[in-house]
């Protein structure tokens, strides 16, 4: 199997500050004061939909300029919500897209439906195999 994606992180001994390098890049990873990290960086799940906002505001912005639509900017909110569902809890993320230029509404809904496709969101609505190497 090819590795097309990398990340190697290294927690030291600062409570749960992490620092990750990719083939080109390195962030920084905390944790919360309320659960003993310093908050000095934003935390995994903060990263995860930051990711997701990022996708879809860029796969939306590729299809538009193929399209040769001014949108102006793109603002995505993502939010992750716990709902109760069967008595059990579900984790449920949640994006509202907003456009700066005017739209007609169906150029919103095939924009919409562009951004639903993006990589990261398809990663996250399937079923994701992990393992651990030795």
């Amino acid at each position: 199997m090819k590795d097309t994606l990398h990340a190697n992180g290294t927690l030291g001994s600062e409570n749960y500050l992490m620092e990750i390098k990719t083939t080109s890049h390195t962030v920084m990873v905390d944790e919360p004061e309320a659960i003993g990290g310093s908050n000095q960086y934003p935390n995994p799940a903060q990263y995860l939909l930051s990711a997701l906002a990022s996708c879809t505001a860029i796969t939306i912005k590729m299809y538009a300029d193929n399209k040769g639509w001014n949108l102006g900017e793109i603002n995505v909110d993502v939010k992750m919500k716990e709902i109760i569902s069967s008595g059990k809890p579900m984790k449920t993320i949640v994006k509202a897209v907003q456009f700066e230029n005017h739209l007609e509404d169906e150029q919103i809904e095939r924009l919409l439906t562009i951004g639903s496709k993006c990589p990261i969101s398809k990663l996250l609505e399937q079923p994701v195999n992990m393992e651990f190497e030795k």
